[in-house]
């Protein structure tokens, strides 16, 4: 066995031991189970939003926003802010808010930031291509936005529990296949498929952590993969140096979107 394999094996007994992961936080789970309830009310999202002042304080942000606020009459409560901003977004936002700070990532505010508002971007983008784009008819919006949502988890689970110094480490000017690449070299193994073997354990479904396992491989014969790459790539060229979630949801209902949906027709016509 060559170090490589040595260092894979180890990573994957590592990733085994279920007891020792972590888990997607409560509220990230509390959140996505209202949203998906049928019965369940704007009043139902609140409760469990006010219940933490960064997403309400952010949530509040957008509302009064010139996008969602042209005639400038600002809100100040959030069951205002929450109807402005419609089901699905405060729901958006709220889970990738949950996901900020529910993870104990040992790494700086400000990586953490930029790091969940990369993957809002992308999650975002993922569902509007899968909505928007004439040929994307065999994507699943919903799931693939939690796909894309998740779709670097894996290096949170790296940073956890593989290397606690895995976020000092100066992979931010890598390209996706050198990041690839270093990670193997590391680790054995990348965390594109670290991620998909902990959403696996996790229970949720296949639709979700093939998408996270593959995104850096996409191939034709999967829609909803291809989709996430595409935004993933096109969130590192665009918003690179966004480091907000909520700049992220104001600049992306400032055109990217659209061309977002543009681009994906060109690269994949």
């Amino acid at each position: 066995m060559n170090n490589k394999e040595h260092l894979r094996q180890t990573s994957l007994e590592i990733l085994s031991i279920v007891e020792d992961l972590p888990t997607l936080p409560d509220r990230f789970l509390q959140i996505q189970e209202v949203i998906h309830e049928n019965d369940s009310t704007l009043q139902d999202l609140t409760d469990i939003i006010q219940t933490d002042q960064a997403t309400s304080a952010i949530l509040l942000k957008v509302a009064n926003s010139s996008y969602y606020n042209p005639l400038g009459s600002p809100v100040s409560r959030l069951s205002y802010a929450i109807s402005r901003l419609g089901r699905q977004e405060t729901g958006d936002i709220a889970l990738s808010m949950s996901l900020l700070y529910g993870f104990a990532i040992p790494a700086s505010i400000h990586v953490i930031r930029g790091f969940w508002a990369h993957a809002f971007a992308v999650a975002q983008i993922s569902r509007f291509i899968a909505t928007h784009h004439p040929s994307a008819k065999q994507a699943h919006p919903d799931e693939l936005f939690m796909a894309a949502l998740l779709h670097d988890i894996g290096r949170v689970i790296l940073g956890m529990r593989i290397d606690m110094s895995y976020f000092e480490k100066d992979f931010s000017g890598y390209e996706e296949n050198e990041l690839i690449a270093a990670e193997e070299k590391y680790y054995g193994i990348n965390h594109a498929e670290v991620g998909g073997v902990v959403l696996k354990q996790w229970g949720l479904p296949p639709e979700i952590y093939r998408v996270v396992a593959n995104h850096h491989q996409a191939t034709p014969e999967s829609l909803d993969t291809m989709i996430c790459m595409f935004a993933d790539d096109f969130v590192s060229k665009h918003l690179k140096f966004e480091y907000n979630i909520e700049d992220v949801q104001m600049k992306l209902r400032d055109g990217l979107l659209e061309q977002a949906v543009e681009d994906f027709t060109v690269a994949y016509a």
